[in-house]
């Protein structure tokens, strides 16, 4: 139900206006101010997988995974919130100094407070088997599906990023450069992401003949989203590159 005040000035604007037959000609109505909407965004693994890793011959992978983190805002008990929590999703608490965490199956959750408010997380490690599994798996995890996992009920949810972390070494530096190189040329190529800066000293123009051109042999390139505003970092050192997305799924 609206407050009364809300009511009252609502029957004194009816009240003043002009029935329909005494209506201005050709003077148009004012137009309502926009209304700001929340951000709600969510991604799938296995098209963060496509995007950032299209090509893994060559490499052997020495780390990946996903994380999603929440910033929670307001004074609560954060504590007693996650642990009940887990306890409706059977995630087994562990030892934590600074917050509470727990895992289930291969996730890991933490909540954990912080001035004016908490941050949950809930990550998933991916080992090489996992990797090449998401390749075919049409119905991947989704950022929205790991956001189920944390505080959502009863909290003032401030933020929530998804980011994934690939970092791998290549057989030789020749792939290195050219998988870092194929990379920062596809996503550029689709016109849905800009480099964010200068490129590196040393990144050389494609040759006209065809292939990819020279990069330096430690480097990090950062392009961002045209549209949603992600971003993915490309850095070569030598034999290994590290590949890290990051994408605002909420904010208010």
């Amino acid at each position: 139900m609206r407050p009364l005040a809300t009511l009252v000035a609502a029957a004194m604007v009816a009240g003043c206006a002009k029935k329909p037959e005494e209506k201005d000609a050709g003077v148009a109505a004012p137009e309502r101010p926009a209304v700001e909407q929340p951000v709600k965004r969510s991604i799938d693994l296995r098209s963060v997988l496509l995007l950032v890793f299209p090509e893994y011959r060559g490499t052997n992978l020495r780390s990946a995974g996903a994380r999603l983190t929440r910033t929670l805002s307001g004074a609560r008990d954060y504590g007693g919130l996650a642990r009940a929590l887990f306890e409706k999703n059977r995630v087994v608490e562990r030892a934590d100094d600074a917050g509470v965490s727990g895992t289930f199956d291969l996730f890991s959750l933490r909540v954990a407070p912080q001035a004016g408010g908490a941050v949950a997380t809930i990550e998933l490690p991916i080992s090489g088997e996992t990797l090449a599994g998401l390749y075919s798996n049409p119905a991947a995890l989704s950022s929205a599906q790991l956001g189920l996992w944390l505080p959502r009920e009863g909290v003032t949810i401030a933020r929530d990023v998804f980011d994934f972390d690939l970092d791998y070494d290549a057989v030789t530096e020749n792939r290195a450069a050219f998988l870092s190189r194929q990379l920062v040329d596809l996503l550029l190529a689709n016109a849905q992401w800009a480099v964010d800066g200068p490129l590196p000293s040393g990144w050389a123009e494609a040759p006209p003949d065809g292939g990819r051109g020279a990069v330096p042999g430690s480097f990090t390139v950062t392009l961002k989203g045209v549209v949603d505003g992600a971003t993915i970092s490309v850095t070569r050192e030598g034999r290994r590159v590290t590949v890290r997305y990051a994408l605002v799924t909420f904010e208010p």
